[in-house]
Order: structure tokens, then sequence, then C-alpha cells
């Protein structure tokens, strides 16, 4: 090899030799160095370790955890710890020389080789820190349930039992009303409420209803909601999603109401089911059979027999009232008779004696006697023990005032649970409630719907205002489905399918079938016995239908109810055309449903409700005006007729065309509608343009739902608009919605002086503001005031107003009674004293003299709700939801309102709400719940 290539050879070598070898040569020389450089790094890295540390002993006070990837973290830094100290102790054995340098150079080199080594691994931990999350938010450990205050006299052996390790496994079985969904309700809120009050703890508490058709899957999606875990649509994903979650912490599992037994291996829940380690795995169940309770493997099983004597009388008494037994000395006597004959059967006890409540003749009582006497005469395909509970309820279904009302009741046990609206709707297209006026058809709804639930036929599940939702006690759905089909158990006469989610379902249409009702199923399909079919209501809401060809809805030719809302149907069911006596269509919320309504629409004549909300269906013009018995068409969130949305919607290029062509369909639409000589309620989605303004203020239509989109940046509504006679006679729900996004607009309401009296919408009681913002004056008044526009305002919402600043006029209104304000992070304070007139001031002890709601939700800057002097004297609920800095509450020190019921919020906001002294904490602490009950319009 010549020179040049040598000297080629030893230039690319150098740089080698230099990386690799150079660092190994003066290792033993630099030991000392490497020894303090690692000490610094691994005192840096401990510094850190303490402040992660210090963080999730504080997340941990607030149901917080490390994640897994800070946990292996604090592991690879402990073993950093440890090497550390054993290369310092290593080195401090060494002995030393000149320069402080030990003359064993082998022992130098490897000491110094594991100090740089340990030194790197440090600095890398040190930066990986800031990329790893440290705190995950954990489920509660147990969510409270609305639960009656009357204690179970099983609860407290049953308590020992959950908390005890001699049992995994515990079955509670009985008879239909016994008490048991009672008596796991309270363990649930027992465990709950002492779990709350420990947050490091690991253990979760589960509550699962299960319906009657209840399947694994279902378990799953319920467990996995409860706990917030990742949702799945593969059941091996979702068993092995809870697996982990549950392996390495305690739980206790309640099923309720099981009808058949499940496997929990399947579900996901760890085996084996007892205590491993310092982990607890319990599940209680209660069922009606002892069989399912073996079958689930329960090593304690509870039978739960009737009340003794004296509670019994005790609970009749406290529904029945004292005052109604006082009235005459032989009511007291026919009392204690029929307590007997209700055999200490709580649910019996409770509903005839709800039934017997104003019962103040002897007669009546005697009549109640004879009637129970009656039991087991009629003869019904029942064992005698259910027999006798359903016979028993029914005294309480024959004591209801009217037949309209008894039937009513029966249509209650179509669903397992329904909102308070769409009951009352579907009373009104099954003809059970006919009222020229559409808003006295409604109170007459509610009216039945309060008269149910007094005499506990009937229970309303705890959500706000219109969403309230209704349900049945499953023994008098039972029941109700039993009066209902004729004294039969096994019937085709009303079909209410399974209630399990994501199933499929083959319905077999017998010649005496008349309603059916499934929700809850991806597919539905039928097969039909005899083509006479005298199917008149069928009702498949809340499914996952796609298509309505599987439906054969053509040869259901006596159809009057249709609904086949909360579906995916993209086209139009062109086969509705052929029903020819429908009288209630339901087509709502069906979002993909981009559809041109065919001409042969206009056949259904017989058509009284069509309801279209949030759908994209489009009117054409001709078939509306032969629908001569039409009553209310409800296209309430609907994108039509708003031009900005439907001009894109239209098939022409020219902007200005497509504009006139929707405001075109608008027109035709209004003019078809007066020219209706029953229609009672239009609900409508309009822009703020002044063609629609217009129209609006001159039709004569009776607008019910009316929602109003901002584009223009001052959406006004003038004397004109407040003043038109069908807006003021008819208009119960305004929702304004503005553009968002930090676009500039405000909400004006103005009239000149003297047109202010005329300016009152005298029905209104929903007013909604949405997503205006940049604009500190958000919303405006002139010349007018709130209280005088909306006399009769019972809910009023205010969301993603980003510079609202305060709503002192609020206080003007009088008839107030629920208050959302969610969003509106300029805001800190809602109610100022100084905001509000001499007059107001004087009256301000009674501030709020209607207000039962106030749900406060991510408003980032609110400090206060009110000056102390604005008070709030039959509030009931106030919950605070992600309001970080509100640490105030609008209450006197120990002088809550006499109505309040709940306070509610996370515990981490709770702790630290400021109070004047421990016992105003006290006092208050006997309403506070962290459960989120309220669902937000």
């Amino acid at each position: 090899m010549d020179c040049t290539g040598c000297s080629r050879a030893i230039g690319s070598l150098l740089p080698w030799v230099a990386s690799n070898v150079s660092p190994h040569v003066v290792y033993p020389f630099n030991v000392s160095s490497n020894i303090r450089v690692m000490e610094l790094a691994t005192s840096k890295l401990k510094d850190l370790k303490k402040d992660v540390e210090i963080e999730i002993s504080d997340a941990e006070r607030v149901n917080g955890a490390p994640t897994n990837q800070i946990q292996g973290w604090l592991s690879r830094v402990q073993t950093i710890e440890t090497e550390s100290t054993d290369i310092v102790e290593k080195y401090q054995q060494l002995c030393r020389c000149i320069w402080n340098i030990s003359p064993n150079l082998y022992s130098n080199y490897k000491i110094s080789k594991r100090a740089a080594k340990n030194r790197d691994e440090a600095t890398v931990l040190h930066g990986e820190k800031s990329t790893i999350p440290v705190i995950m938010m954990l489920p509660p450990h147990g969510q409270e349930m609305p639960a009656s205050s009357s204690k179970s006299s099983y609860l407290e052996s049953v308590l020992i039992d959950v908390k005890e390790d001699v049992h995994s496994v515990i079955g509670i079985w009985g008879m239909g009303g016994v008490g048991k969904t009672h008596l796991l309700e309270q363990i649930n809120n027992t465990l709950s409420e002492e779990l709350s009050k420990d947050p490091a703890s690991k253990v979760f508490v589960v509550f699962v209803t299960c319906p009657k058709e209840c399947n694994e899957e279902y378990v799953q999606d319920r467990i996995i909601e409860k706990l917030g875990l990742s949702k799945s649509d593969n059941r091996a994903v979702k068993q092995l999603t809870i697996y982990n979650f549950l392996k390495e912490k305690s739980f206790v599992l309640l099923l309720d109401d099981l009808w058949s037994s499940v496997n929990l291996k399947t579900i996901g829940i760890p085996a084996p089911m007892e205590a491993v380690g310092a982990y607890k795995r319990k599940v209680v169940l209660t069922t009606r059979s002892e069989k399912v309770c073996r079958k689930m493997g329960a090593k304690k099983i509870i039978k739960l027999d009737g009340l003794n004597w004296e509670n019994a009388w005790s609970l009749f008494k406290k529904n029945v009232s004292e005052e109604t037994i006082d009235t005459h000395p032989l009511i007291e006597k026919c009392a204690r008779n029929v307590v007997k004959k209700l055999d200490g059967l709580p649910l019996a006890l409770i509903v005839v004696g709800k039934a017997m409540y104003d019962k103040k003749d002897p007669s009546e009582w005697e009549q109640a006697i004879v009637q129970l006497k009656q039991v087991h005469v009629d003869d019904v395909e029942l064992s005698d023990e259910y027999q006798s509970v359903f016979k028993t309820l029914k005294f309480s279904y024959d004591s209801l005032h009217n037949e309209n009302l008894k039937k009513c009741f029966l249509y209650c046990s179509l669903w397992h649970h329904i909102e308070k609206n769409r009951l009352v709707e579907l009373w009104m297209g099954l003809g059970l409630i006919d009222k020229s006026d559409i808003q006295e058809a409604y109170n007459v709804g509610y009216n039945y719907i309060r008269t149910l639930q007094a005499v506990s036929l009937l229970e309303i599940v705890e959500m706000a205002g219109d969403s309230w939702r209704c349900k049945m006690h499953d023994v008098i759905r039972d029941m109700a489905l039993w009066i209902a089909n004729d004294k039969r158990v096994v019937t085709n006469k009303w079909i209410v399918g399974a209630d399990t989610y994501k199933g499929t379902q083959h319905i077999k249409i017998s010649s005496d079938t008349e309603i059916v009702s499934v929700r809850h199923q991806i597919e539905v399909s039928f097969s039909i016995a005899s083509p006479a079919t005298k199917l008149a209501t069928l009702l498949l809401g809340y499914n996952d239908l796609r298509k309505s060809g599987t439906l054969q809805l053509e040869l259901f030719s006596e159809l009057t109810v249709l609904d086949l809302s909360w579906n995916r149907l993209e086209v139009f069911p062109i086969e509705i055309c052929e029903l020819v006596h429908l009288q209630f269509l339901n087509l709502s919320y069906n979002f993909d449903l981009i559809s041109l309504l065919p001409e042969r629409f206009g056949a259904l004549n017989n058509l009284k409700y069509l309801l279209l909300r949030e759908t994209k269906c489009i009117l054409p013009n001709g078939p509306l005006s032969k629908l001569k018995a039409l009553r209310v068409l409800d296209l309430s969130n609907s994108t039509y007729p708003t031009s900005k949305i439907w001009t894109r919607l239209i098939y022409n290029r020219d902007v200005l065309v497509r504009t006139a062509v929707v405001q075109e369909m608008f027109s035709v639409l209004v003019e078809d509608l007066q020219h209706l000589q029953d229609f009672q309620a239009l609900g409508i989605t309009i822009s703020d343009e002044d063609f629609y303004y217009r129209k609006l203020e001159n039709m004569n239509v009776p607008v019910r739902w009316l929602i109003v989109l901002g584009y223009n940046s001052c959406t006004s509504f003038s004397s004109s608009f407040l003043g038109n006679s069908q807006l003021k006679r008819n208009l119960f729900s305004l929702r304004i919605r503005g553009q968002g996004g930090g676009v500039p607009g405000w909400v004006q309401f103005e009239s000149a002086s003297e047109h202010r009296s005329n300016c009152c919408l005298e029905r209104l009681e929903l007013l909604s503001f949405e997503s205006f913002g940049r604009v500190r004056e958000t919303i405006r008044w002139k010349s007018l005031d709130p209280k005088d526009i909306f006399p009769r305002l019972r809910i009023l919402i205010f969301r993603e107003l980003s510079y609202l600043t305060s709503i002192s006029w609020v206080i003007n209104l009088p008839c107030i009674r629920e208050l959302y304000v969610i969003e509106c992070n300029r805001m800190e304070q809602l109610f100022f004293i100084n905001e509000l007139n001499n007059d107001e001031i004087n009256m301000s002890h009674h501030s709020f003299p209607s207000l039962k709601i106030i749900h406060l939700g991510l408003n980032r800057n609110l400090v206060r709700i009110s000056d102390h002097i604005i008070t709030f004297p039959v509030l009931e609920i106030l919950e605070i939801r992600a309001c970080y800095n509100l640490k105030k509450l609008p209450f006197k020190t120990g002088d809550p309102p006499k109505s309040l019921k709940y306070i509610l919020g996370t515990e981490e906001w709770w702790d630290y709400v400021e109070m004047e002294d421990k016992t105003h904490r006290s006092s208050l602490q006997l309403y506070y719940s962290s459960r989120k009950i309220w669902h937000v319009y």
C-alpha cells in the first residue's frame, strides 16, 4: 500500500478511535469528575421525582391516579437512584493516593464508566418527564341514585356480607315489588357515600339495571359507560377493557333484576370471584328466581319476604296520610284490614295507599276490601303469587278517575322509559288527548302524568325541565301489559320487543296484533301470519335502522301511528304514502334524512301530526295543502327552510337563483298552512334576514317552536315581531343562535315608545341565547323591559356567550323556574344589585320567587353568583360544573332555602368552596352530592 493509501486509512480510522477508544482511555483518570456530574444529575432527577409524587398525591385526593407511563418512569428513576448510591459507595471504598486517584486503574475504569452511563440515563429521564402525562382522572368510585329515604330492614346485614371476605357472590331474590331494587339502591348509596370520603380508595361500585332480555354484552356496555372506559363494538375488546381496569382494584358489581344468569368471565369480571391479596371482588344481584342466584354461583342467598305488621302499617299510613285515616273511626279499622290483605308487599302498600289517600268516606274503604278479597277469582295465566300481586295493583288502576286516563296509563308500558313531551305527543297521536288548543293538550297530558305519579303508577326520573323522563316500576309495567293483553301472559295483541342494545329483532304479526314497540335494535323485520292485520301503532324509535325495506310498511294498511324517530334513515320511506289512515308520523332525529317528500305524500289526508325535527326533508309545493287534517308540523332544528343552508343543497350555481327558490318554498309553505282550518302549531327554523322576518310578522300561522339563526351582526326583534298576534298567543319556545367562532354579534329587543305595551310574548316559556361573541353588551334592551315581554318565561338558557358579563335583568322575570349558564367565560358574577333600580332593590328579599334550578357549567371566570341581598327562597337544585373559581355559594351562613334538595358538583370543587365556619359547611354538607343528574337543553 502506498503512502497516500496509508494516510487515507489512518485518516478514516482516527475519528473512530477518538469517539470509541479515547473515552475508555480517560475513564480511569476522570472518575471523580464523572461521579460529581452523576450526583448532580441524580439530585435534579430526585427533585423532579418529588414534584411528581406531590402531584400524584394531590390528584389522588380528588379521584386522580398516576398514569401507567409515569409509574414506569418512577420505577426507572428509582433504579437510577439505587445505581448512583451503589456507585458512590464503591468509589468511596477505593484506596486513594496522589491527586485522590486510586492506583487500581481497572477499578477506576469500571466505576467511572458506570457513573458516566448512569449520568446519561438520568439526563434522558429528566427530559422524558415533560412528554409523559402524570395524572389520569378515574371514574367516580360510586354514583348515588335517587332512592326512597325509608331504610330496608335487610340493609345492615347485607352490608356486613358485602364488606366481609366470606361471600364473593350474594344473591337476593323475592317476588316482584318486595323491595329488591330499593335494597340494592340503598347498598349502592351507602357504599358510594363512604367511598366519597376516601378519594384515594381503589374500590369501585357499579350499578347495572338489567332488562328482561339482558345479556353479557348489555352488561358490558353499562359497566364501560359507568366507568368511563373506551367504547368498542367488539365483545372481546370490551371484555379485555373491563378486565384490565378491574384486575388490580377492589369492586362491588350490583346487578339489579336479573331474569337469567350471565357469564361474569365473558363480561370481563376478573376471576376468581374472591378476595385476592388486598383486592376484594364482590357481586350482589337481585332476581325473582332462586334458581338464577344458584346459576350465578351465589355463596350467600337471601330471600326477601314482605314487611312485618308494624313496618307494613307504618308504610301504608305514610302513603294514605294520617289525615285520611283519622277522618272517621271506621276508616282506621278498614285500613288495617286492607293492610292485612296486602301481605306486607311494599309496592302494593305504596300503590294502594296512594290510591286511597283522598277516600274519606268509610263506604269507599269497605268497597276496597271487597275488591281486594276477589284477588283470586279470575282464571288468569299466572302463578297464584303473581296473580295476587297483579290483582292487588290493579286496584289502583281501577281507582283512576276516567277511562281515558286508564288508557294513557296502559300505553306507558310500551317503553322502559320515555321523555315527558314525547309521551304526551303520542297520547295526542293516539287520539287520547284531543283539544283544539295545542297548549291545552300539553297541559292535559302533564296533568295525566302528575296524576299517575301521585298514585305511584308512574315514576319521574330526575332530569330538568321538558326533558323529564317517565318510567314504570317493572312490576307495574308487567301488570299494565297484562291488563292490555286481556289478562293473559302469552299474547300477540301488544308486542313489546327486547330492549337490549345492538340486537336484531324478528317479529311475528298475527291477525290480532294491534301494537308493536321495539327499541335499541340494529335490524327489525316482520313476518305476517294474516294479510288482514289490525296493526294500528308501530313504534320503532331509537333503533339503528338505515333502510325501511325490511319493515314492509305497505302491508300495514290500518296503521294510524308510526314513529321512526332516532334512526339512521337516509331516504324517505316511500311506502308511508300508502298508509292512508295514518294520523301521527314522527321521523325526527334521522340526521342524514335528506329527501324531497314525494307528491304522493298528499294522499295522507288523515295525517294530524307530522314531526320532522333535525332532518333535511323538503316539503314540495302542493302535497302540504292536501293534508286537510294536519294540526302540528314541527321542523324545529331542521335546516329547512333557512336560505343560508338550503341554497347550498339546490342544484344551481347561481346563488341568487338558489336563494329565490328557497324563499319561494318558504312562501308556499306559509301559504299552504294558512289554508288549513285545524292547524294548531308550527315549529320552524329561520334566519334573521329581512325576508323571513317580514313573512313571520305578517303570516297568520300559529308558530309554537321558533329558532332564529343570526347571520347578521345584530339579530333584532322589533315591536312588529314582538307584537304579532299569532306569536303573542302561540309562541312557546324561542331559541336564538349566533354564528359563534368569534364572529361579532348581539341580540337586540327594541320598540318605539308608543308600541311598548303591545310587545308581549304572553305564552313564551323557554328562551335560549346561544353562540354570540366579541360584543360586550351581548343582549340589549331598547325602550323595553324584559318582564313585560316575557311574563310567563320559565326556562332561560345562556350558552357560549363569550363576552356576556352579567344577567342582572333576569331578576325582573317573576316566573323563571330554571336557569342555565354555560360557557360564558367573561362573566364573573351573574347578578349585581347596583344594576337594579330602587324599586327592584326594595323587593330584593323576594328576588327569585319561582327559581328552582340553577345550572352553571364551564364558566371559567365566574367568582360569585350574586350579591347577598339577592335571595333564592324556593331553590331546589344548584349544580356547578367546571366553574373552578366559583368559591362562594349564594346562601347566608347556616340559612339555605328550606326547599333546597341538592348541591351538585365535583368533590374537588366542593372541598375548595369557602364557608364561614365548620357549622356552615356541615349544614350544607347535607345537600351536597357529586352525582350528575340534570340534563342541559
